[in-house]
């Protein structure tokens, strides 16, 4: 037990708690407290009282040390109980990480508090990205998911879909319905990410917060299909409404923070928010404002990695242009789909040029795997824009519109022939 060292700093406790005067867990009274008893050692008045005030001065530095040695083994316990076990129960950690927290303050470290609680935020994090029925948690509320562009199957992705509609319909809540309770775990994560903040003066912590933000939106953007509202709560707004005002701030902070990368992925969230709400059950069609809005979005993306390198990230440009082409396609206008499969096409035709100047042995091995490629070796098709124009394609046939033409570009789909501005003309000569 580290109760026996907390007797000798018990004092530095006492005193923050009288001059504290009953403020916030994370006030500023402990470093106060602390900076107060540093500068007043050196500055004995009279020669009688600088012996006392050296001495003073002396026990004070110790105190500090000891409770800022106090604070380091309460995290490291906290570490400990976290990575012990299976995590179900992080009461115990929570609380090694408030004692933490508390000793960082009176020994006016307020750094490392601020580290101390990014380490509680993450608690609350995880503990509200565990599902309620205790299996696995969704794919995008993981390290990785929120700040990486995955492109899923659209076969997948309506499977998935389904299957947790059905287990959430006739009324009963599915183990992957958002609860209140998950998203007030997620609003504690986030606050404590801005007391960090604040203790640092806008330093350690605004990235963290941002990320937060981020990862919240996409855990409610990927059930708004199946979920209206989140379960056992009395607040007006939809999940739709709360991802896009996560993703919102989440944008604001990344581009004060000029952080770019992070800036086309929630552009991408918040165009892909708008293609969630359209697969609802029952959704009316999306209105032209929101179509353009969403766009916008879409296209912010598109333009970064297309900057940054569409080769190098590919993956995240293919991903990005199906959100466009998608949004393409939400278009009343009878042409739409056509013009989705023009966008794909062209954006087909810069990455396979991309690839083919590349020098040999340029193209890493996982991006050779996004092409379809001629025994000879030469590539002549993107997988997943060949696979997202097939689903456009049959789309448009089951509507009955524009049938012969839209049977031309399935045959060249499927035959991986090119498709867009000038195919018309090529095919012919």
């Amino acid at each position: 037990s580290l109760s026996f060292y907390e007797r000798p700093p018990t004092r530095l406790r006492r005193s923050a708690a009288t001059t504290a005067g009953g403020g916030g867990a994370c006030g500023g009274s402990g470093g106060a407290e602390a900076s107060s008893s540093s500068t007043s050692a050196p500055g004995g008045g009279g020669s009688s009282g600088s012996g006392a005030s050296k001495a003073a001065a002396a026990e004070d530095q110790a105190t500090m040390k000891i409770a800022r040695k106090l604070a380091h083994l309460y995290n490291e316990e906290a570490r400990v109980a976290l990575l012990r076990g299976d995590n179900t129960d992080t009461g115990e950690a929570e609380s090694l990480l408030m004692q933490a927290h508390r000793w960082m303050m009176l020994s006016g470290d307020h750094s490392n508090a601020g580290r101390v609680l990014l380490n509680l935020s993450e608690m609350h994090a995880r503990r509200a990205e565990r599902p309620r029925g205790g299996g696995d948690s969704a794919a995008a509320g993981r390290g990785e998911g929120p700040c990486r562009v995955v492109e899923v199957a659209e076969g997948e992705d309506q499977a998935a879909a389904e299957s947790a509609g059905a287990k959430g319909s006739a009324g009963s809540p599915s183990s992957d319905d958002f609860s209140e309770e998950q998203y007030c775990l997620w609003l504690k994560a986030i606050q404590c990410c801005e007391e960090a903040s604040a203790l640092n003066e806008g330093g350690l912590g605004r990235r963290e917060g941002a990320f937060a933000h981020l990862r919240v939106g996409v855990h409610l953007s990927i059930r708004v299909p199946v979920q209206r509202r989140l379960l056992g709560s009395k607040r007006p707004e939809t999940l739709a409404e709360l991802a896009d005002r996560h993703f919102g701030k989440a944008l604001r902070a990344f581009d004060e923070l000029r952080e770019e990368r992070e800036v086309a992925v929630c552009h991408f969230h918040m165009a892909d928010l708008a293609l969630q709400e359209q697969r609802i059950a029952g959704a009316p069609p999306l209105p032209k404002a929101r179509i353009v809005s969403a766009l916008r979005h879409a296209r912010r993306s598109v333009e970064y990695w297309e900057r940054e390198g569409a080769l190098q990230y590919a993956k995240d440009f293919i991903s990005s242009h199906i959100r466009v082409a998608r949004l393409i396609e939400c278009h009343p206008r009878s042409s739409a789909i056509s013009e989705a499969l023009e966008h794909l096409g062209g954006a087909e035709v810069k990455l396979l040029e991309l690839a083919k100047s590349s020098a040999s042995g340029g193209v890493a091995a996982e991006t050779k795997e996004l092409f379809t490629t001629k025994p000879t070796g030469e590539k002549v098709a993107v997988a997943a824009f060949r696979r997202e124009m097939s689903r456009a394609c049959q789309s448009g046939l089951r509507q009955g519109e524009d049938v012969e033409r839209l049977k031309t570009l399935y045959r060249r789909v499927l035959r991986n022939e090119p498709i867009g501005v000038g195919a018309d003309a090529a095919a012919a000569a």
